[in-house]
């Protein structure tokens, strides 16, 4: 790989029981930008995203930051990567600040403790996100709303260049949904180039929105990279998710909205099979 991609994908394919996932995968995603990944359901988005930190067994070759992912240990890994899951476990009885000082454990020596720079970097997360409001609550005594952000924060809190977020809004309100993506836009533009997110989205319109550009995932292979503008066309959203669909440029964001209007295909479109 060259410098060119904060992630790179090369020629992955993932199995499960016989059942192919990803099949021969390829795609590169560079630094200094919000990356959206679309796509229909079961058509191995979020298996893309956890091959890329390294939770699935896969062949091919995964670069983080020009390193190769099978060479890393763990530590090294979450010295380069964040994840903010789908939705963050209820049943956490840790304050929030507990939970968000966790993500600095990669970076402490064995048996070492956090530093005054690890609680200031805990503190200023806190403070961007806004979760400071209930950092002395146990998170699972908060709203799912702000358990999300809270997951979020933490990750802002690891402190390292490149965050992958898997469905981080299914959950939420729309309120929520454009406090964690307005969030996530300014942490990457507030890094010079630096800092990379690749996101798992099933809202096309928020894709068209917050993202720079997409990579579009259909049957376990990429369909096609490149802007919201070029991905989300009717053409090639039809082609992917087998409905029919309306695009038009908003005048108030500047962005697109996606409306889905038939279903023109089979249910089973887009899955790996």
């Amino acid at each position: 790989m060259s410098g060119e991609f904060a992630l790179e994908i090369v020629d992955a394919s993932i199995s499960r029981n016989g059942h192919a996932i990803l099949r021969g995968l390829n795609a590169g995603f560079a630094p200094g930008l919000v990356h959206g990944v679309i796509g229909p359901n079961g058509a191995g988005k979020s298996t893309l995203v956890k091959a890329a930190l390294g939770l699935e067994e896969y062949s091919g070759e995964i670069r983080v930051l020009g390193r190769d992912l099978a060479g890393l240990t763990f530590r090294q890994r979450a010295r380069l990567m964040s994840y903010v899951a789908q939705a963050t476990d209820p049943g956490i009885e840790f304050t929030g600040r507990e939970y968000v000082s966790m993500a600095r454990y990669a970076r402490l020596p064995r048996f070492g403790s956090l530093s005054r720079a690890d609680e200031e970097a805990v503190s200023e997360a806190l403070r961007i996100t806004g979760a400071t409001q209930w950092a002395n609550v146990p998170v699972s005594r908060t709203s799912g709303g702000e358990q999300q952000l809270t997951a979020f924060t933490r990750a802002l809190a690891q402190g390292a260049d490149l965050m992958l977020l898997d469905e981080p809004t299914s959950a939420l309100d729309m309120g929520h949904e454009l406090d964690i993506l307005e969030l996530l836009s300014s942490w990457v533009g507030g890094g010079r180039g630096m800092r990379t997110a690749v996101v798992v989205l099933h809202d096309l319109s928020l894709a068209a929105r917050f993202c720079d550009y997409l990579t579009l995932v259909v049957a376990g292979r990429v369909r096609a990279q490149g802007t919201p503008a070029e991905i989300l066309t009717p053409g090639m959203l039809s082609e992917a998710y087998g409905v029919e669909v309306d695009v038009r440029q908003l005048d108030t964001t500047k962005s697109l909205a996606v409306t889905p209007l038939r279903r023109i295909d089979d249910h089973s479109k887009g899955r790996t099979s």
